[in-house]
């Protein structure tokens, strides 16, 4: 399988690191499992470690198909997670987003770090501007995400959000964003 032969799919943003708590591994696994029961590839980052690998053995256990996008630095180092379905490697960290976007009709921000918060918040100004056009959802796991709506809230409140409008949609759980991205899809057929 390539590139070429894959139906859009999802991207998923969350954390690579193992030092947390296992309701989030179970949430990403969750992620993983209702895209491969929706018959939609699981775009990440391909890691081998975390809720990244949560949500691509999820996938990949039930039936699923998980592409893993890294720059090559990543890949020498060997992160790349081995039960992959499809691994694109990329010159750098900005072709990998831009990869992962591409090949998506929906991004999800599960919980994560900086990285994670770098991924959502560029998958955002595209979608404000018009680059990325399939929803972005952030799952909102235990009130992960509540200061930085906050702060969302205040930075509208003051002026500094274009068209008054944040522009992502927040889901308590990964059924409820799995919901809103075949609510979409439906729509855009």
């Amino acid at each position: 399988m390539n590139q070429k032969e894959l139906p859009k799919g999802v991207t998923v943003y969350c954390a690579s690191s193992s030092q947390i708590a296992p309701k989030y591994m179970a949430v990403a696994r969750r992620m993983g499992v209702l895209l491969a029961e929706n018959s939609l590839p699981l775009i990440c980052g391909g890691g081998a470690g975390g809720m990244m690998a949560a949500a691509i053995e999820g996938c990949v256990d039930s039936l699923g198909t998980a592409v893993g996008v890294l720059p090559r630095f990543m890949m020498d180092k060997g992160w790349n997670h081995p039960g992959l379905t499809l691994t694109i490697e990329t010159e750098s960290m900005h072709h990998r987003k831009q990869t992962m976007a591409s090949m998506a009709s929906a991004a999800v921000a599960l919980p994560g770090g900086i990285g994670t918060l770098d991924e959502l918040a560029e998958i955002m100004t595209w979608h404000q501007l018009g680059l990325f056009t399939g929803p972005v959802i952030i799952v909102n796991t235990d009130g992960f995400y509540d200061s930085l709506l906050r702060l969302f809230g205040e930075m509208n409140d003051r002026g500094f959000m274009r068209g008054d409008v944040i522009p992502a949609r927040v889901a308590a759980t990964p059924d409820e964003a799995m919901d809103m991205i075949n609510d979409f899809l439906s729509s855009h057929r």
